[in-house]
């Protein structure tokens, strides 16, 4: 049987720290924010590597402040997930690749395209250079690769997928697709194709809109990944309508005692068949994600602790 761990995509999200609830002050700085909540929690995902590599010295300091045993998942950086990275997070070393007249979206982001190999092959090495210091120190769970909503299935694509962790030597590899020519257009090959690369599939919890993917209860790894986004159709509508809704509003939802009740036997078979099972809400607006994490540690049977005192660990009926 796995191990089940329990926690939050980050832990320095804006509504989570003005909302005052989980953390006993607003104005903490930053060591003293990641060691509160390693005090209540023994994982979490790092959500600002998508928007930038992460410096290796930063890295180190995560590693240093938190105690023996908690685990850091780490997001893809926006190039490597087929987004379109801003130009002034770039690195120099990607940036020399990059032709003059690369083409830009309607935000002033560079389109992902416009990237030739020799770019993308210096992302993942500057990529793996800079969670070096969390590997090192053991304390370096999956990096997470959620694609952009437009990467859809193709034979080409899941081959690049597929050597994901060639590209990324000695770190666990976890995938989450976004478009329904993956699942269910092609779930069994794209299994398949996971299973033999030993990478993680994730699994999803998000609003049945049109274009949802649907919940794919499978394990293709010694690491199951299991991600709530929330169930705020209408946030997710406003996107697949062109528009641009905050994070806040996208993922504003907390899940009820008897909704994630209802998640347990998916929960259960992962366990079953997983070495460690990794439990991440991304209902990120307010204290959502912590109320609803400490909710399903209280419904696996695992101890929830004292503090926050504040915090109100059941919603409202």
């Amino acid at each position: 049987m796995g191990r089940i761990r329990v926690g939050i995509s980050s832990w320095a999200d804006p509504a989570l720290i003005e909302e005052g609830s989980f953390y006993p002050k607003r104005s903490m700085s930053a060591e003293a924010r990641l060691r509160y909540y390693a005090g209540v929690f023994d994982t979490v995902e790092v959500n600002s590597s998508y928007y930038a590599i992460p410096d290796p010295l930063n890295a180190r300091r995560w590693a240093e402040r938190t105690p023996p045993g908690f685990i850091f998942h780490v997001k893809a950086y926006s190039l490597m997930t087929g987004h379109h990275p801003r130009p002034q997070t770039l690195p120099a070393d990607v940036l020399r690749w990059l032709p003059a007249n690369a083409r830009r979206t309607r935000r002033d982001e560079i389109a992902a395209e416009a990237f030739p190999p020799a770019a993308i092959d210096a992302t993942f090495r500057l990529f793996h250079a800079a969670l070096a210091p969390l590997a090192d120190a053991g304390k370096l769970g999956y990096v997470l690769f959620q694609f952009a909503p437009w990467v859809r299935f193709s034979e080409a694509r899941l081959e690049e997928i597929a050597s994901l962790p060639g590209r990324l030597p000695g770190f666990t590899v976890a995938v989450e697709f976004r478009d329904r020519s993956w699942f269910p257009g092609h779930a069994a090959e794209t299994l398949a194709a996971l299973s033999a690369a030993r990478i993680a599939h994730v699994m999803v919890d998000a609003p049945p809109t049109v274009n949802a993917i649907p919940l794919v209860r499978a394990v293709t790894a010694r690491t199951a990944v299991f991600r709530l986004h929330g169930r705020h159709g209408e946030g997710w509508m406003k996107q697949l309508r062109g528009r641009e809704p905050s994070v806040r509003e996208k993922y504003d939802y907390l899940y009820s005692r008897d909704e994630l009740r209802g998640l347990l036997p998916d929960v259960e078979a992962l366990v079953s068949e997983a070495e460690d099972v990794f439990i991440s809400f991304n209902n990120n607006n307010r204290d959502y994600p912590v109320r609803n994490a400490l909710m399903m540690r209280r419904l696996l049977g695992q101890p929830v602790p004292d503090e926050p005192r504040s915090l109100p660990l059941e919603p409202p009926p």
